[in-house]
């Protein structure tokens, strides 16, 4: 329940603060303060926790190496079944592309790490950081450009993913903390704590910056949609997911640390990201916005429910 609290506190405190900026007439303060958290979280927390806990991870196995491609596997299938989900409500295309972004985007910088670091421990930093090695090339390179075609506007930002920024950050922390690694060097046994409390820090970062800019609205049109999206995040994709890390015997890694990771990691909502591509592409943004706020709460009932299916992993 700490887990919770913390998911559910953090979002209330930036919608509550917003709230009360906008009614003192200082919602420009409020939007500067969400973007510097971001960067803080995205740039500073993230990247470092990631690199600290590679450093201590002991004895990597190469068959870790798959972790990357589970991840573009639970992003792709994602989107495949959003698709499908689309067809089959006979969405027209900018409702399309609005599922499609939900089914791809999952929440796993704020939340999947923060709820494996508290049941699973700081040894899996280090997994999730590899999980989502590919994340920004995939949603840059691929997620990007299929929304895209379900509707229009510019797409300059997203023509270069390679030149991500916050590609150079991830790769940079996870190629030190590997080096480290291999080269024996001692980590100081302060900074498992340390990084342990980045990956804390980064998901109050996210979360409160998250509610600065959360709008309800519209929440009763789009239930069924984003019932089905709650179906495919939770369900469906960790289904081939997990049942594709099995297949590469990944549930003999750790004693089952690996494959808890990967199980925890599949099954989370969808991203606060998947609102950028309906905003630029001119797709619909009530409909993301009620995906992602219905997936958000269902975890007050998928976490309690996760946390009793993990052991039998």
């Amino acid at each position: 329940m700490g887990t919770l609290g913390i998911i559910f506190a953090s979002l209330a405190a930036g919608y509550i603060f917003r709230r009360i900026t906008e009614r003192r007439g200082q919602g420009r303060g409020a939007l500067r303060l969400r973007q510097g958290l971001q960067m803080v979280a995205l740039f500073v927390c993230i990247p470092l926790a990631a690199m600290l806990s590679l450093w201590g991870l002991a004895r990597p196995d190469a068959r870790l190496l798959v972790l990357p491609l589970l991840g573009i596997a639970a992003w792709g299938v994602g989107g495949l079944f959003a698709v499908m989900l689309a067809r089959l409500l006979r969405l027209g295309n900018p409702q399309t592309g609005s599922l499609y972004c939900c089914g791809c985007f999952s929440n796993i910088g704020a939340i999947g790490s923060l709820v494996c670091l508290f049941w699973l421990g700081e040894a899996s930093i280090a997994l999730t950081a590899l999980y989502r090695l590919c994340e920004e090339i995939f949603y840059f390179s691929v997620a990007m450009p299929v929304a895209r075609r379900y509707g229009s506007g510019d797409t300059a930002l997203f023509r270069r993913p390679y030149r991500s920024p916050l590609l150079y950050a991830v790769l940079c922390a996870l190629g030190l903390g590997i080096t480290l690694n291999v080269l024996a060097v001692h980590r100081p046994p302060v900074l498992a704590h340390v990084a342990s409390a980045l990956v804390i820090a980064s998901t109050v970062f996210f979360l409160f910056s998250i509610g600065l800019g959360l709008r309800i609205s519209r929440l009763g049109c789009y239930i069924l949609p984003s019932l089905g999206i709650c179906a495919i995040k939770f369900l469906l994709v960790p289904a081939c997911v997990v049942g594709g890390a099995c297949m590469l015997g990944l549930h003999t890694l750790g004693d089952g640390l690996v494959l808890k990771t990967v199980a925890i990691l599949a099954a989370m909502p969808v991203a606060m990201n998947a609102l950028i591509p309906p905003s630029l592409f001119h797709l619909d943004l009530d409909l993301a916005n009620a995906c992602w706020i219905y997936s958000t709460m269902a975890l007050v009932v998928v976490l309690p429910a996760l946390h009793l299916l993990l052991p039998l992993l």
